[in-house]
């Protein structure tokens, strides 16, 4: 409803994009082509003219026209105002071949019911709905949205970007939310039926209920298709059981939302039979950011059982990310859907658990260059037979590769993690402009570690609990010589502890220098001990994280082969205020004698988005750098505990090479 500028240019979506209404069989009728308006066994061309209602034209002797806005498959739009007040109106005025159509006068009566209703910024109010003597025509008198369309636009300056699209999404997700509570379903979700208010998307309005469905009123439509074959949900089309609903709109929602971001709509067909077909599996998303298409291959399941279920679901899932089953953080749009098991179902739904620790905001830094976009996951390996004294159920779930089950608690190690991106690429998906950590405090043990020159990849720290309490642990790929920071550690503090040293592997690197950058700053560090320091694989693993102090909480194991593995959903809140955890690991068949795992729990002010957006097993390499620029970015207050975990193969001792244990106390600087 915005005020069209003289002579713009045609900006509207590939082919003719009206809503249409068909019968529930339009087959009967041969494919339709395009997408012009059908009304029963009528069709209006898309091109056929319109009596066009000319400016200074009195609606009901109250509203005069000013100009056109748009035409639609039903009526026209103008802009026109209150003669009485001089308040800006819009008026949708039926079309003159439907004038005498009682199916669509009672669509018009009911999209005037509906809006009534309405009590949201993000959807359109409704003023008045009459029969204009002169038009013999019924008009709908709405709130004028002066801004323009969303189609318009994203031709005029560009696809949005991921933060634009969260912020749209969520804008548009709690518009609907009010309509659903009131039994109201929109069902015809498109660009060209959201306005910005003032041109900005933070203010979008959704408009045009002409063939929303109600609870209370029907849809008016008596079984006929409508809607827009680029948008609709399977449902729409009568797959599954037919049944319009809330999930409808959170489908027609996800084919906005990428349509946006990619800058014209998916191929989701142009006739029945094509646009049937396309929506029996997630359509491809390829391109769109990392950030935004998780949560659109959740949204764009053909089933509406495995969609969010409304848009308050949607909401929840945005608010925490840690709601989006783990299934969808890869992307799946080249398989077809198979049926999951009731057991499947629920390895895959990850609960409130970690919505307790991790409040991720909507907003994050990544982008479409994001390393993620598009990341494919490992390829599937055999589950190895489990023989464990603690053995889980969920351990013999699935055999995905690298797969987070984070709901049940448990994950795969699986193959190897993508190869990390160049440093150039990584610069240009982040340029390094911002802000630098917080400063070392040198006279804490921690601090004044940190600072001192050792060989790469190596992290040193302080041992504050257990029987080395006192002592320096130190990891590394590479035995080396720690005589020069005793020396300097002594002169420091006076002692001159021994350093109990443990190899970890090269692909573990990013992980030691990401501990190390985090170290000794203002936060202070959560404190994460194992239950066991060591375990064979397919036993479960036990810990506890205390001196969280209401922080976000981040619990994650980098594997020796460098994938990164959110474990954060097997947190679980205990009375005194620690966190307690119990998760399952199993090693790869190939993987012979013990590997290091470092388990790790960074404590943080802000929530992490770029955690929440990387798949299992993403590689450490690319994935920590950024989650550190994204800690940068949000004031630097984040501190970080780990600890070592080595994982034996469940194999008889005497066939173990007693050379892999990681070494035990090691005289002062000595490896």
């Amino acid at each position: 409803m915005s005020d069209p500028e003289k002579d713009r240019p045609d900006t509207s979506p590939p082919g003719d994009d009206r809503t249409r209404i068909a019968p529930s069989d339009p087959a009967a009728d041969g494919p339709a082509q395009g997408d012009a308006t059908r009304i029963a066994d009528t069709e209006s061309p898309p091109d056929a003219p319109a009596d066009i209602v000319q400016p200074g034209v009195l609606i009901n002797d109250n509203y005069r026209i000013l100009d056109t806005v748009s035409a639609g498959g039903m009526g026209e739009v103008y802009r026109a105002e209150n003669i009485f007040t001089g308040d800006p109106v819009a008026v949708k005025i039926i079309l003159p071949n439907l004038a005498r159509d009682e199916s669509i006068i009672d669509l018009f009566r009911r999209e005037a019911r509906i809006l009534v209703q309405m009590r949201d910024d993000a959807i359109v109010r409704y003023h008045n709905f009459v029969r204009d003597k002169g038009l013999d025509r019924y008009c709908l008198i709405m709130e004028f949205v002066d801004g323009q369309h969303l189609w318009d636009r994203v031709k005029q300056a560009g696809a949005l970007d991921a933060d634009q699209a969260l912020v749209l999404l969520r804008r548009l997700a709690k518009g609907l939310a009010q309509a659903h509570a009131r039994g109201v379903t929109h069902r015809d979700l498109s660009p060209d039926n959201v306005i910005l208010r003032d041109n900005r998307i933070e203010e979008a309005v959704l408009i045009d209920f002409g063939i929303a469905r109600s609870t209370e009123l029907g849809d008016g439509l008596a079984g006929r298709f409508a809607g827009k074959f680029k948008y609709i949900a399977p449902e729409q089309m009568g797959h599954g059981r037919g049944e319009v609903g809330p999930a409808a709109d959170v489908y027609g929602l996800a084919l906005m939302i990428a349509a946006a971001v990619r800058g014209e709509p998916l191929d989701m067909g142009t006739n029945i039979v094509d646009a049937s077909e396309a929506r029996r599996s997630i359509p491809d998303l390829t391109g769109i950011s990392h950030r935004v298409y998780p949560l659109l291959q959740h949204m764009l399941e053909p089933d509406p059982e495995m969609r969010p279920h409304d848009m308050e679901a949607l909401l929840n899932i945005l608010d925490d990310p840690s709601h989006l089953p783990a299934r969808y953080r890869m992307p799946l749009w080249h398989a077809r859907p198979a049926p999951a098991s009731p057991t499947t179902q629920a390895e895959d739904d990850v609960t409130g658990s970690l919505g307790r620790l991790s409040r991720t905001s909507a907003r994050s830094d990544l982008d479409s260059s994001s390393p993620f976009a598009g990341l494919e996951p490992p390829p599937p390996v055999a589950m190895p037979v489990q023989k464990t004294r603690k053995l889980r159920p969920w351990l013999l779930a699935g055999a995905a590769a690298a797969v987070l089950t984070a709901g049940a608690g448990a994950f795969l190690l699986r193959g190897d993690p993508p190869a990390p991106e160049t440093p150039a690429q990584i610069a240009e998906a982040e340029p390094d402009d911002l802000p630098p950590l917080p400063a070392r405090d040198i006279q804490t043990r921690d601090g004044f570690l940190a600072e001192q020159a050792v060989a790469p990849c190596t992290f040193v720290s302080r041992i504050p609990t257990g029987a080395d309490a006192g002592k320096l642990g130190a990891l590394s790929d590479q035995p080396q010589s720690f005589d020069e920071l005793l020396r300097a550690y002594s002169g420091q503090f006076g002692t001159s502890p021994a350093v109990v040293f443990a190899r970890t592997t090269q692909a573990q690197c990013a992980a030691l220098d990401f501990a190390r950058a985090l170290s000794g700053r203002v936060a202070a560090p959560p404190a994460l001990s194992l239950d066991m320091a060591s375990t064979i694989s397919g036993e479960s693993v036990s810990g506890r994280i205390r001196e969280l102090r209401g922080r976000s909480l981040w619990l994650f194991v980098v594997s020796s082969r460098g994938g990164v593995y959110d474990l954060s959903s097997t947190a679980v809140a205990q009375a005194d205020g620690s966190f307690a955890f119990d998760f399952g690991i199993s090693l790869a068949a190939d993987e012979a004698g013990p590997q290091p795992q470092l388990v790790m729990a960074l404590a943080s002010d802000a929530p992490l988005a770029s955690v929440a957006a990387a798949p299992a097993g993403s590689n450490a390499g690319t994935l920590l750098p950024l989650v550190m620029d994204e800690i940068r970015r949000n004031g630097g207050n984040a501190a970080l505990d780990l600890a070592l975990l080595t994982v034996r193969p469940d194999l008889p001792p005497e066939a173990e090479p007693d050379e892999a244990e990681p070494d035990g106390d090691a005289a002062p600087g000595s490896p």
